[in-house]
């Protein structure tokens, strides 16, 4: 499923695939279980030092930014999709494994969609009461509200402070259609300096998961795009956001791969910013043909 500015939503499903391995990476893994674990102590133990370094005054700001902007969040349930993300926690081959994903930001948004739809799933006896939505935040600061809200919330689920992939996974230029770009380049490959470590291929090869949510940096796509095909090829289900841009390659290559990959579901909207909040807003919302999920 995608989500973002004049871009479509899809699901994709990973066509006959099937998650019966105690990890989401098929075998023989390239990584193994062991070595995986032991990159994500190291992001664990470096992750406690950058999160116990956030200035108190910086945590004051971000805290009430991100309250202000919780009120409707980047996604909420008016959008058609936001029910189709709900559907997808209980989707055929989505249950036998936890939910994973990337960007969670303030905590809202598709973070809450997921995390409720596991909630009720749980209350009502048709998912494992085990089952968990890992969330994964690169910004420090951003990681403890979310973190503080998380538990206000009650939700099956855990936050971690952590880079999907690590800075020389980083493309060495930014996009000249878009000189802005630069910048988002600069500091999402300083913010992977700092964890050291990028954890999407060790999550993928020590876990087992049933869906996937892509929304991470605007240069994080062609590395995590690598690593979901390689090391968590069995998950069932995977969600894009923002297709015109940071996952494009994600749904080129499914769309050029059906036997692969099918496009299940598609939903096109806009961006703009008002008021320094960024608002969607719905445009369309359909199956994907040939899609019958």
């Amino acid at each position: 499923m995608i989500f973002g500015g004049l871009a479509p939503l899809f699901f994709l499903a990973a066509a006959g695939r099937a998650i019966a391995q105690e990890t989401s990476c098929a075998a023989p893994c390239p990584l193994s279980r062991a070595d995986a674990e032991a990159i994500l102590a190291r992001q664990q133990a470096r992750s406690a030092t950058l999160a116990a370094a956030v200035p108190p005054k910086l945590l004051a700001k971000v805290k009430n930014t991100q309250q202000r902007r919780r009120v409707k969040g980047e996604f909420h349930d008016q959008f058609a999709a936001s029910k189709v993300l709900a559907w997808a926690v209980t989707a055929p081959g989505s249950a036998a494994g936890d939910i994973l994903e990337i960007g969670a930001s303030n905590g809202a948004g598709t973070t809450g969609i997921l995390a409720r739809a596991l909630k009720a799933a749980i209350a009502a006896g048709t998912s494992s009461e085990n089952r968990r939505l890992l969330s994964l935040e690169v910004r420090p600061e951003k990681f403890l509200v979310g973190e503080a809200f998380r538990k206000a919330q009650r939700w099956p689920s855990q936050l971690m402070l952590a880079s999907s992939i690590n800075e020389s996974q980083f493309p060495s230029q930014h996009d000249p259609q878009r000189p802005e770009s630069a910048t988002w380049l600069r500091r999402e490959r300083e913010s992977a300096r700092e964890h050291q470590v990028g954890v999407l291929g060790p999550l993928c090869a020590s876990r087992r998961y049933g869906l996937l949510n892509v929304d991470g940096g605007a240069f994080t796509g062609w590395a995590e795009w690598d690593i979901i095909r390689q090391l968590c090829s069995r998950v069932a289900w995977v969600a894009l956001d923002d297709t015109d841009f940071k996952t494009r390659m994600m749904l080129e290559y499914a769309r050029a791969h059906p036997a692969e990959w099918e496009v299940v579901y598609e939903e096109t909207v806009s961006q703009e910013l008002k008021g320094g909040m960024l608002i969607k807003h719905y445009r369309t919302g359909s199956p994907s043909a040939p899609g019958g999920h």
